[in-house]
């Protein structure tokens, strides 16, 4: 009997450790970030007790799991909630977008892709056919990078591609509702094709090359990046990052693709990439103001200050004043429906809008 209870604590005790190594996971898995120097708010003219209050406003709200605030390239501020912390990777969701158009330039300066106005379906002959929509013939890699394939929004089809067994067959099937390159419609799959051709033309993984031409030359990884079911690296989507690591593209951004004397990304294609193709009218969202888009990064002001930005969906934000050399990242959660996660997105762009960029004192 005592050996039979004995054994019966020992299976208790294991299946604890089972579910606190399963809680852990749901957090995020643990990675090194890149060891940014620290300063105090004042050493870099901010107000150390407004960055307080936007920490106090993110801690009471529950869904935030982190800010990150960094100036004149030092982090002034950073904090963690609900079991997060500096060395666990998050799930960046659509940040993951910003950080494909980076390589998407690189590809381009490398001739791996020969022009943006290359077809999209010379690169998928295998899902042409008699009846396709003749429209189709007409997509290109510009296209993909400005959101302009002429699908629907993806708020509308999201799930019905992510269930299907190829997603590039199924996006390259959608209708068409718009003649392409005519009408901005924001759909990841666009940017997962785009994510195929790279893996195309460059003879390796989207992953490969990322981590060859980007990510280990400003020295970051990515902890984790799901793949389709046809084996290709997600693109614009569900990469996973520590928001340490995700600031690095925001200072990239900043500085025109150039880090510590090596031009990782060209400028031009950074200018570019940053140019506001939409010229959306009364484009206001929130705290967020002329909200536009260049190649997959978003454009707007907040206190009349133009930032550029990469978002993801429910409150994952790298956002970048550059007047005033202040970048932000934020990370939250992210399993929600479409209205919570707008209603979250809104409330954190407030934060920052409320107590971050008035913090600075200069």
């Amino acid at each position: 009997m005592k050996q039979f209870t004995f054994v019966i604590r020992i299976l208790l005790f294991l299946v604890l450790l089972f579910v606190i190594s399963c809680n852990e996971d749901s957090v995020g898995p643990e990675y090194t970030s890149y060891d940014w120097p620290v300063s105090s708010p004042e050493e870099q003219e901010m107000d150390s007790q407004l960055l307080s209050q936007a920490f106090t406003a993110a801690n009471n709200i529950g869904y935030v799991d982190c800010i990150l605030i960094i100036r004149n390239g030092y982090i002034v501020g950073e904090r963690y909630f609900n079991n997060y912390n500096k060395n666990t990777a998050h799930n960046v969701k659509s940040v993951s977008k910003s950080f494909l158009s980076a390589l998407a330039g690189i590809a381009l300066r490398d001739e791996h892709l020969n022009s943006l106005n290359s077809k999209m379906l010379d690169f998928f002959p295998e899902y042409i056919h008699q009846s396709i929509d003749p429209r189709k013939h007409d997509i290109t890699i510009r296209h993909l990078l400005m959101m302009r394939m002429g699908i629907d929004h993806e708020r509308n089809n999201y799930e019905q591609i992510y269930n299907t067994p190829n997603w590039l067959k199924t996006t390259i099937e959608l209708p068409l509702l718009y003649d392409p390159g005519i009408k901005f419609s924001y759909n990841t799959f666009q940017t997962h094709l785009l994510s195929a051709i790279m893996t195309m033309v460059s003879n390796q993984s989207t992953l490969e090359f990322a981590r060859e031409k980007l990510l280990h030359p400003i020295n970051i990884d990515v902890a984790e990046w799901q793949q389709c079911p046809q084996g290709y690296y997600f693109g614009g989507n569900n990469m996973y990052f520590t928001p340490r690591n995700m600031a690095r593209l925001g200072y990239l951004y900043m500085h025109d693709g150039l880090l510590e004397g090596n031009q990782i990304v060209p400028a031009n294609w950074v200018q570019a990439s940053l140019t506001n193709y939409t010229n959306f009218s009364n484009s206001n969202w929130g705290n967020l103001h002329n909200v536009n888009y260049g190649y997959l990064w978003w454009l707007g002001e907040i206190n009349t200050h133009d930032v550029f930005l990469a978002i993801g969906y429910g409150g994952q934000f790298v956002i970048n004043f550059p007047e005033l050399n202040l970048i932000v990242v934020t990370t939250a959660e992210s399993n929600l429906d479409w209205d919570t996660a707008d209603r979250h997105e809104r409330y954190i762009l407030k934060i920052v809008a409320d107590y971050i960029e008035p913090a600075i004192q200069d």
